[in-house]
């Protein structure tokens, strides 16, 4: 019995000790979120790759507006231990976005479709930034890019 437990700690210890703390971020990722501003108003194209490090394949893609506004009392500091004391918008508004239908999904997935397409309409708004977010999960690490839109 205890070698069979011992084998099983064996087998899956390294697949825990992969597993990441942070989700993987950065320039690299946000240059994946391609957008193309089309003729109509607040209209775009996003292209993205369907697939990145042996991703599901299926990416979540979210329409972020954020306002600018703080609250009033709010001050930006840095603590004498380090800390950083940021001042959070007031209103943050989010958006998951479907770029396809579920039968466009399934014919690009059998197609074996690199890019996962569609068109988005924003919705601009006075003293609000609107920036795309999109999210790639992986058995062990989520992937995130983002991409401003209007700021």
């Amino acid at each position: 019995m205890a070698k069979r437990l011992s084998l099983l700690l064996f087998l899956f210890i390294p697949r825990l000790v992969c597993a990441c703390m942070l989700p993987n971020q950065g320039e690299e990722y946000d240059s994946l979120i391609k957008l193309e501003k089309l003729e109509s108003e607040n209209s775009y194209r996003i292209s993205i790759p369907r697939v990145i490090e042996n991703s599901s394949g299926w990416p979540t893609v979210t329409l972020i507006y954020t306002s600018h506004d703080v609250d009033k009392d709010c001050k930006e500091e840095n603590l004498s231990d380090g800390t950083q004391l940021l001042c959070l918008p007031q209103e943050e508004n989010r958006e998951e976005l479907t770029l396809n239908s579920t039968w466009k999904k399934a014919i690009d997935w059998l197609s074996n479709n690199n890019l996962y397409e569609g068109e988005i309409q924003i919705m601009e708004q006075e003293n609000y930034s609107v920036e795309i977010s999109v999210m790639w999960e992986t058995e062990l690490c989520l992937t995130f890019g983002r991409k401003a839109i209007a700021e």
